[in-house]
């Protein structure tokens, strides 16, 4: 008995043992500094250094050990960091001590990211630090950004690797830039808030249709951080052509956060208050936040303000087998712009222009991470966002006539009277309702094979964009029109087709170590196409597909003068694609209305203006979508914890939408009314007992083309130094040299403003070039900033020198490819044609100054940041002050002395956390 016994002892010893030999600890291995996963890190078991695992995308590993092997711990690598040695302990995240950077050390400053791609991170600290009232001032941080004071009564709308210039030909570069909020796009495809007709500045200086996000209606407080892709972006993310925002708000914590921030224009409000129920792995986070902005704190008549509020509920289910996370977010936001101009100047004071913008959105989402290391399946995740905005212009304004003015009222094509316009002086108004509706789907899921020494992830997904306008659109008394002499007419939002964008993606993410390298590609293919679209459009079924690549090889670590120096190249190939917005699928008619009879009489009832109407869609059937190609190369050096990041960059999109001019040829009566005895007439005259010449004549109307090329390429530089002891200042060096071209890359047709023999010349040349313009840019900041945790103080210095900036006009071609005739006839420009008495008048000249390179040479300007902690961290304040010290030497240019001068801007703010 006593032998069965100790062999039935035995054996569940033994099967003990090999249970526990059995066991898998599941763990992951993250940045120390910003909890970013390490995909590639080493993992070797103490006891066999033969036995060894490495992280996969997301930083996870999971190893089979037994108790002795458990006692001797892991050893941890990964190049650029410092290894350690650690127990084994089943669910623990590992964090390792970036050379570059100490754990708990406070950056002030963007971060390049560590991926393949370049891009920049921006964490909670840094945003602190800079003091921000919206998302523009962000991109002070970015290669190549500069310090400018905010100008907040006017679109905000955002730039990347490029000189930016003035022209809404070339807005495809903001339109096409991606800002994504906790997984949601912005989508701006049915915003058509513009003011039909305008011509004055003050309305026309707000509309930003069809050029992308207003950074301004952003908020900034409740942004936990900040990635802002410059580079080629994963195929997760489309609908894009220049770059890629991606915002991650706040989550969890306790806590109550109010800020209070004052400056030279503005003013700012925030309060947010944290829940979390640590139990139930739940959190709640509330928050809102009020602008008031003055472009003149002098001029208390045109203001912009903002209000917004957010709540974001997030949960999470956790146990062995799998990890279960659901969010729920609610948001709103709203601007207003207000713009009335003094009464003792104005007529009593009628002119006023108002734009309220009030947009409300609801985001939820669902993931899913499975911790079977056997399953093939290792996430899933989904996706629902939806935004309604209600955004009203407001336009009044006193009008007053010289002369008879037809009111424009007719709607289709052909001959009719037009009403006058009555009285001379009236007051004016007009509404444009628009209520853009957004809905976005996506799924995702990533699957994994194991391979050994390899980290493998596939990602595959789709997702669904669909953009609606409900609202009224212009609204306005067409007897008493704003802007009288236009041909416009009213036209409904409503009755615009809704915008259907499907895409997928397939993208594989593979980290190889090869000996002591490291091999990364991340490969994919994004498939995208517009639904809902009549058969006569050119997007009909048609797919755009976007292939992108990024491969980056990390060398292993070497000795330099007793330090380790790690060196990464990384470089990258992309296409991407941004569909057409709504406004340029469905442009409204073009009414031409031509004057045949303009009879005036002194008696009111006798006077008769005739028109002609020709009504001309201007739909582009053959517009495509904006294609934009990528490829750079980058080089990271990691010395000693001082880290050297530089890359080289080319983009060119050759299909940007503009507006183009087109001419077609329209006929109508010259009614002569010579003839008529006023004193004797008993009414208005009859048209058809008037002779009358016919007539033919060249007009124009704009449609939306693929007419615009943007050329980029330029070099991005950052360099971030350890923390200088004794003194504890880290120096940060970024910049940037960027060349620009923006010209027309489609034939362009004009129309010379020759009057001849009485008549308006009438002929229009079709051109190769129309416009072509260079900007370039070398710019360097250097930022020391100083962490003194003693006195819980920290200030930042930064010098932004801006080594040169200049500007030059590309050569036109002169010369008429081809030209078009009075009746709507195109013919060949020929030799011939130089010398004929009309066609001459096509060749274009222009002043060889026009072509001069002009350029402004270097300017510096000084700024201070300053933080301080007060109340056991509790209390902060902090101020800033931006061209503290400045250097801008006059210069002279064709024999005159231009001077420059500028003007500090500075602000305080205050922030309580209790």
């Amino acid at each position: 008995m006593k032998s069965k016994v100790l062999i039935l002892a035995f054996l569940l010893v033994a099967f003990s043992i090999v249970v526990r030999a059995q066991n898998t600890y599941k763990c992951r291995v993250v940045d120390g500094y910003t909890d970013e996963p390490l995909a590639g890190a080493v993992i070797r078991m103490t006891i066999d250094k033969k036995v060894s695992v490495i992280t996969d995308i997301n930083g996870n590993f999971s190893v089979k050990a037994n108790n002795q092997a458990i006692n001797k711990g892991i050893d941890i690598t990964y190049i650029g960091y410092t290894k350690i040695h650690v127990d084994l302990v089943n669910g623990m995240t590992y964090r390792l001590s970036p050379s570059s950077t100490t754990i708990n050390d406070v950056v002030v400053t963007a971060t390049e990211s560590r991926g393949l791609t370049s891009s920049s991170k921006i964490e909670k600290h840094a945003m602190d630090h800079l003091q921000p009232s919206s998302f523009a001032d962000i991109l002070e941080l970015l290669p190549g950004g500069m310090a400018k004071d905010p100008v907040l009564n006017t679109s905000n709308t955002i730039s990347i690797r490029e000189v930016p210039i003035a022209s809404g030909n070339y807005d495809t570069s903001s339109l096409g830039t991606s800002f994504v909020i906790d997984g949601a796009p912005i989508s701006t495809n049915a915003n058509m808030q513009f003011m039909d007709g305008a011509w004055e500045t003050k309305t026309t200086g707000r509309d930003y249709t069809n050029a992308g996000v207003d950074m301004r209606s952003i908020s900034t407080d409740d942004i936990q951080n900040v990635e802002i892709v410059r580079g080629i972006p994963s195929v997760e993310y489309g609908d894009l052509t220049s770059g890629l925002v991606k915002i991650k708000r706040r989550k969890g914590g306790n806590d109550i956060s109010a800020r209070f921030k004052a400056d030279m224009d503005s003013k700012l409000f925030y309060l947010a208050k944290g829940f979390t129920l640590e139990p139930r792995h739940m959190s709640l986070n509330i928050s809102a936040d009020y602008l008031d902005s003055k472009a003149d704190p002098r001029n208390i008549l045109e203001t912009y303000k903002r209000i917004t509020l957010s709540a974001r509920l997030n949960k999470q289910w956790i146990s062995e087998k799998s990890n279960v996370e659901a969010g729920l977010n609610l948001d709103y936001g709203g601007s207003f712009d207000d713009d009335k101009v003094d009464p003792e100047l104005n007529y009593g004071g009628v002119d006023k222009y108002a734009s309220k913008y009030n947009r409300y959105s609801l985001n939820a989402s669902l993931d899913y991470k499975n911790r079977k290391l056997k399953s093939i399946i290792k996430s899933a995740s989904a996706l629902v966002s939806v935004s309604y905005e209600k955004d009203l212009l407001d336009r009044t304004r006193l009008v007053q006539l010289s002369r008879e003015t037809p009111a424009a009222t007719t709607t289709g094509n052909g001959e009719s009277d037009a009403i006058l316009i009555s009285p001379y002086t009236y007051t004016a108004n007009q509404k444009v309702d628009g209520r853009p509706f957004s809905m976005y789907a996506k799924v995702g899921t990533t699957l994994r094979f194991p391979i050994r020494n390899v980290s493998n992830e596939l990602k595959l997904g789709a997702d669904w964009q669909m953009d609606k306008n409900y609202g009224d659109g212009q609204i306005f008394n067409q007897l008493n029109p704003l802007y009288p002499g236009l041909s416009v007419r009213p036209r409904k939002y409503s009755a615009v087709p809704a915008s259907h964008i499907l895409s997928e993606y397939a993208e594989e993410n593979t980290v190889i170590n090869i000996g002591k390298n490291k091999l990364e590609i991340q490969a994919g293919i994004r498939a995208s196409t517009m639904l809902n679209l009549s058969r006569g459009y050119a997007l009909h079924n048609k797919y755009y597909l976007d292939p992108r690549v990024n491969i980056g090889w990390t060398f292993p670590s070497v000795s330099v003068m007793g330090r380790k120096m790690t060196i990464q190249l990384a470089g990258g190939y992309g296409q991407h694609t941004k569909m057409p917005t709504m406004d340029q699928l469905y442009p409204e008619p073009v009414y031409m209305d031509l004057i045949e009879l303009n009879y005036y009489h002194a008696v009111k009832d006798y006077r008769r203006i005739y028109l002609q109407t020709y009504v001309v869609d201007p739909t582009n059937a053959d517009l495509r979508a904006a294609r934009n190609n990528k490829w750079e190369i980058r080089g990271d050096v990691n010395f000693a914890g001082n880290r050297l990041s530089v890359t080289y960059f080319r983009e060119d999109m050759k299909s940007g939408f503009r507006y183009t001019p087109i001419y077609n040829s329209y006929s109508f009566k010259s009614y002569d009314a010579s003839s008529i005895d006023a004193n004797t007439i008993t009414g208005a005259p009859d048209v058809s007992t008037l002779p009358y010449t016919a007539l033919t004549e060249l007009r124009s109307y704009t449609m939306t083309t693929n007419g615009s090329r943007t050329y980029k390429q330029g070099i991005e530089y950052t360099l971030s130094t350890i923390r200088f002891p004794v003194i504890n200042t880290r120096l940060t060096v970024n910049g940037a040299w960027f060349k620009t071209e923006y010209r027309n890359s489609q034939p362009i047709m004009e129309m010379p403003s020759k009057v001849i023999g009485g008549e308006t010349l009438q002929y229009a040349g079709i051109y190769k070039d129309d416009d072509g313009y260079i900007r370039e840019m070398v710019n360097t900041n250097f930022t020391f900033d100083t962490d003194i945790p003693k006195l819980k103080l920290g200030f930042s210095l930064s010098a932004q020198c801006l080594w040169m900036t200049a500007s030059q006009n590309m050569g036109k071609e002169n010369i008429p490819t081809q030209y078009m005739d009075r009746y709507g006839v195109i013919r060949d420009y020929t030799e011939e044609d130089k010398t004929d008495t009309y066609l001459q008048y096509l060749v274009r000249t222009y002043n060889s100054s026009l072509y001069d390179r002009q350029t402004v040479p270097f300017c510096m300007n000084v700024n201070l940041k300053a933080t301080k902690k007060l109340m056991g961290d509790k209390l902060t304040i902090a101020l800033f002050v931006n061209k503290l010290l400045d250097y801008n030497p006059d210069y002279v240019r064709n024999n005159y002395t231009i001077r420059r001068q500028v003007t500090p801007y500075f602000g305080l703010e205050m922030n309580v956390k209790i």
